[in-house]
């Protein structure tokens, strides 16, 4: 039986989660992904049920960031638990879209972590209804994602971080940067915020300072399952415009080209290579971005 955990998420469910058996083993699923279109109230107002008994059937533990804009999840549960979840959702299309429409999740680039121990598992499933994926109190036409950064798969990062006049902008929050960091490879200058949470993000992107430190460059971006470059890329793009980076032209049209201009992201930042002292095969504190 789920209930509700209080006014700071209004509408927000907590449900306990049935613990793992001793000699079960845990799986991790992360994912974040932005609907294209958003979704109306309607559709997320089912999206959330949807959720809800997807979870419960499934027993599955976790933290559900749900919006319009999509969703941010980290859930735990057995390996063929979090794959049905995973599953169904992938094929989920609201009652209230029209014949023709696409499942706005079928594109998720869900990330797999299994074979931990079973106390890795979360005890309980909260369903958190919030007005962004990640709260950086910009709306989205203040940062529209289609002005975000292109995203860059490890190899294309790595090749970044050597060229000249290009900085690494650390998106994470400032704890996480003390953790572990990429240090600039022949090229790149590293930059971090140091930030305490994503708020302050815009503040320190409105600086005197930042704005002389970033023009004229390109931009790299990272943070710890890419969810919170996508708006801050978007944000960083929409306040500078063209004073940062140059124009890469890997495009297809006039179209794409605009794209390109850019502040440019890793897509899959947890295949870098980014030191930890927490040791090989450590996995990231669920929830963290």
């Amino acid at each position: 039986m789920s209930k509700a955990i209080g006014t700071w998420f209004e509408g927000a469910t907590v449900s306990k989660t049935p613990s793992l058996a001793p000699d079960a083993r845990c799986s991790l699923l992360l994912f974040y992904h932005y609907a294209a279109p958003p979704l109306n109230p309607t559709s997320l107002g089912a999206l959330k049920t949807f959720l809800q008994t997807l979870t419960t059937t499934n027993e599955l533990g976790g933290r559900l960031r749900v919006a319009a804009e999509g969703l941010n999840c980290t859930i735990s549960g057995t390996h063929a638990t979090v794959r049905a979840f995973s599953q169904q959702l992938s094929e989920w299309i609201p009652t209230s879209a029209l014949p023709s429409s696409t499942a706005p999740f079928a594109t998720v680039d869900f990330k797999f972590i299994d074979d931990l121990p079973p106390d890795r598992a979360f005890k309980d499933c909260k369903i958190l209804p919030v007005n962004e994926l990640v709260f950086y109190g910009v709306s989205a036409t203040d940062a529209p994602l289609s002005k975000g950064g292109v995203h860059l798969e490890p190899k294309e990062y790595h090749e970044k971080m050597k060229e000249p006049n290009t900085v690494i902008i650390d998106v994470r929050n400032s704890y996480e940067a003390d953790i572990g960091k990429f240090n600039g490879q022949d090229g790149a200058v590293y930059i971090d915020p140091k930030m305490r949470k994503s708020t302050d993000f815009k503040a320190w992107l409105d600086k005197p300072e930042t704005q002389e430190q970033l023009t004229g460059k390109k931009v790299l971006m990272y943070c710890t399952g890419g969810v919170r470059c996508e708006r801050a890329s978007a944000l960083l793009k929409t306040n500078m415009g063209d004073k940062v980076s140059k124009e890469r032209d890997r495009s297809e049209g006039p179209s794409r080209r605009t794209a390109v201009k850019e502040s440019e992201q890793c897509r899959h930042p947890l295949a870098l290579t980014l030191p930890s002292p927490l040791g090989p095969g450590s996995v990231p504190a669920p929830g963290r971005d």
